[in-house]
């Protein structure tokens, strides 16, 4: 089951956000009025087990360039150098080497990169908007990015830096959960427009996220 909303942002921009249990909603990325698209998969059960392995301090955020055909190796060599197993993650690998198939559709010829890294910190606790075109997140363990629908910014005050507080019209923000995949839209071009997102708050909780990225 998928949901469209759409609503008018900046300078009188439609900004949807498209969500749906089948990774056919992605793809919706590709109408240039969606900010985000969203997929609620369910958890993979032997990819939580892999990564329950993993502590806060296991891999830190490094981002490195990769291709579909070159990620496998791009991200065994990743594991190596911080020290971690790389065998003890196949699951995990394969997983994350589907995503980079498929948003490599949607990359447009672009150079990708990635990241993949554990925390236990509060690392972008601003709203913010990427300066990528795409960006892929998906959160294997701890809580996943939080995000705003287009009604609920304040996209002036967001231009202004101005506090969370104020770039909230109304509400809470809403929040990927362990396993799902969205795609953002980003800013590059610093125009406003775009999703608009936050880490989450963690710090106090003390939980291990492990989450990948992938940029274009």
């Amino acid at each position: 089951m998928q949901q469209r909303v759409t609503q008018r942002g900046l300078g009188d921009a439609a900004s949807a956000h498209k969500i749906g249990d089948s990774v056919s909603v992605l793809y919706s990325i590709t109408d240039p009025d969606v900010n985000l698209s969203l997929w609620q998969r369910p958890v993979h059960m032997a990819i939580r087990k892999e990564v329950s392995r993993l502590h806060a301090s296991s891999l830190r955020d490094v981002r490195c360039p990769t291709s579909p055909d070159a990620f496998d190796a791009d991200v065994c060599a990743l594991m190596l150098h911080q020290g971690t197993d790389p065998v003890a993650f196949n699951s995990l690998r394969a997983d994350m080497g589907q995503l980079v198939n498929l948003f490599s559709r949607f990359s447009e010829g672009r150079d990708l990169t990635f990241r993949l890294f554990t925390t236990d910190g509060d690392d972008c606790r601003r709203f913010h908007l990427d300066r990528r075109n795409l960006r892929l997140l998906c959160t294997y363990q701890g809580p996943g990015t939080e995000w705003l629908t287009a009604a609920q910014v304040d996209r002036k005050a967001l231009a202004c830096c101005k506090p969370n507080r104020s770039v909230i019209r109304f509400g809470a923000p809403s929040r990927f959960k362990s396993f799902w995949v969205g795609i953002l839209r980003g800013d590059p071009d610093n125009t406003g427009r775009g999703q608009v997102h936050r880490s989450p708050p963690n710090a106090e909780s003390g939980d291990s996220r492990v989450v990948f990225c992938l940029d274009c």
